[in-house]
């Protein structure tokens, strides 16, 4: 019976990638969010600078770059098999955060972001019997749903008074939290058996939701009494059992680092 690695050994006749279609989740959620600034700013029952209250909840979203680890032995084979880097794994990704003020400092964030990234590529050292590359597309999708808690480092503004409530110019913050996180790890198109060098298509896939933990850090720039600019860095652990397509493998490792920046609204 031949090795999983043996099995997995093909090359990939080029089909398209598969549709971005959470791409379209996100546009349809950034519009559905535009005009939410406008709106706390037309309520914020406020003055120049100051607000009658302290905001209660936040709601962020970011986008930004998203690199994977890439440590585990399904990707060193991907890359010394196949024309792939690590940095092929990368992609731009997109995060949203609703966070709920329990403390003067602290809040409770509910978190979800994407990213994913398929690329094209061939066997370093086989082609077909017409000297042509033996080619496949390798995508990796990561969706991670979590639970954190996110605390100021200085006081995010200053009350005056019983009703009068000023945002601070600028706020850094620290954070941490768990959760689940949905992946994908595909490949699909021609490949070689190294033991007959018969070339052959096949899709091999591994799907599904692993337990993951966060950690990150960021600051918010106030922007108007409601309004700021965020950016964060967060980095997150995740590995995961591939499926019977790729059996003989370690775990995958999803874990990585993101820096995104965006909007984000307090009422």
């Amino acid at each position: 019976m031949r090795s999983t690695r043996q099995q997995h050994a093909r090359a990939i006749a080029q089909p398209k990638p598969e549709p971005k279609r959470w791409w379209r989740v996100v546009l349809i959620g950034l519009a559905a969010a535009a005009p939410l600034p406008l709106l706390a700013q037309s309520q914020g029952q406020g003055g120049d600078g100051f607000v009658f209250h302290r905001p209660l909840v936040s709601l962020a979203i970011r986008a930004g770059y998203d690199r994977p680890m890439a440590s585990s032995d399904i990707y060193t084979f991907a890359t010394e098999q196949l024309t792939l880097s690590k940095r092929d794994f990368a992609a731009a990704g997109i995060q949203a955060d609703l966070g709920v003020r329990v403390a003067e400092r602290t809040e409770i964030v509910i978190s979800i972001g994407a990213a994913t990234r398929g690329k094209g590529s061939e066997f370093r050292k086989f082609t077909d019997l017409d000297d042509l590359p033996i080619e496949q597309v390798t995508s990796l999708r990561r969706i991670p749903m979590t639970v954190g808690v996110k605390y100021a480092l200085t006081p995010p503004g200053d009350r005056i008074g019983k009703f009068v409530w000023i945002p601070n110019r600028l706020t850094p913050w620290i954070g941490a939290g768990a959760g689940l996180m949905s992946y994908a790890f595909t490949q699909s198109g021609d490949f070689v058996d190294f033991q007959t060098l018969r070339v052959f298509s096949q899709k091999l896939s591994s799907d599904g939701f692993t337990p993951m933990g966060y950690a990150h850090l960021g600051a918010d720039l106030r922007l108007t009494t409601r309004l700021a600019l965020t950016g964060d860095l967060r980095y997150s652990l995740a590995r995961a059992t591939l499926g019977q397509s790729f059996e003989g493998f370690d775990k995958i490792d999803l874990s990585g680092t993101a820096a995104t920046m965006g909007l984000t609204v307090r009422y």
